[in-house]
């Protein structure tokens, strides 16, 4: 038994504009494997294609951290996961003419019996890290507005309403390359991640996301409240959050 366990729940809404949800989710507590894939494509190619990397990739790693293993293999795990789901989509893709250049953001977290973390990511759905009360962000977006505000050129605040927000320079079963970047560190007690798709982040700012997840301790209640509220301020896109919360076992 490990020196920690989690509690977790995740919530997919279509929001107020889109007719489908082309976003997907991966969850499972048990084996400390989250995804969150935000799909892109026409005539549902985009739920096929988040679908595809939500599935291959958590069930992969669900299969992988059912033992104890190191920080070289959890990379590996990671690498071989990403590529063989960006084949499928590729595949798949080439054998249907309406599915032709679908491709999809995912964005993973795993939880290792080691007591460190590793969030795997393709995209611009963003996995964050509340510790201390203070939220912050873990992955960097691969888009075109996170590129011009690192260039100084616009702010971040005018990224998230800039037009070409919705412009990624990477995704899944797009790109040749479908190596992911990662981030590894220890996992503490009381630590709250949380895995969203644009939906979500495009809506509401990091403050207004911190201030509804310092106010609700349960997870449920937490992905629910930030789901209501991204509808609230336009739902102009799918909207999906996921959170896991990390609890210390008490010593015996």
């Amino acid at each position: 038994m490990g020196r920690f366990w989690w509690t977790c729940a995740e919530l997919s809404d279509v929001g107020r504009i889109r007719r489908e949800n082309e976003d997907s989710v991966f969850c499972s507590a048990e084996a400390g494997v989250f995804v969150v894939a935000d799909g892109m494509g026409g005539h549902a190619a985009g739920e096929v294609a988040s679908a595809i990397a939500s599935e291959m990739i958590g069930e992969r790693l669900c299969y992988m951290c059912g033992e104890p293993i190191g920080l070289d293999e959890a990379r590996e795990g990671f690498r071989v996961a990403f590529a063989e789901a960006g084949k499928e989509i590729v595949r798949q893709a080439g054998e249907n003419l309406s599915r032709v250049g679908m491709g999809t953001t995912a964005t993973v977290l795993v939880l290792l019996p080691d007591a460190h973390y590793i969030v795997g990511h393709i995209g611009d759905s963003r996995a964050y890290l509340m510790r201390g009360g203070v939220l912050a962000q873990i992955t960097r977006d691969h888009s075109w507005v996170q590129e011009q505000v690192e260039r100084g050129v616009i702010t971040p605040e005018q990224a998230r309403h800039h037009p070409q927000s919705n412009i990624i320079t990477r995704a899944l079963g797009t790109d040749r390359e479908s190596r992911p970047d990662l981030y590894i560190n220890e996992v503490q007690g009381g630590d709250r991640f949380l895995l969203a798709s644009d939906g979500l982040t495009d809506m509401l700012s990091e403050e207004r996301i911190a201030m509804i997840m310092e106010s609700e301790t349960d997870p449920q209640a937490t992905v629910s409240r930030l789901v209501k509220e991204a509808n609230l301020a336009g739902g102009l896109d799918n909207i999906t959050a996921l959170e896991v919360v990390v609890h210390e076992r008490e010593p015996e």
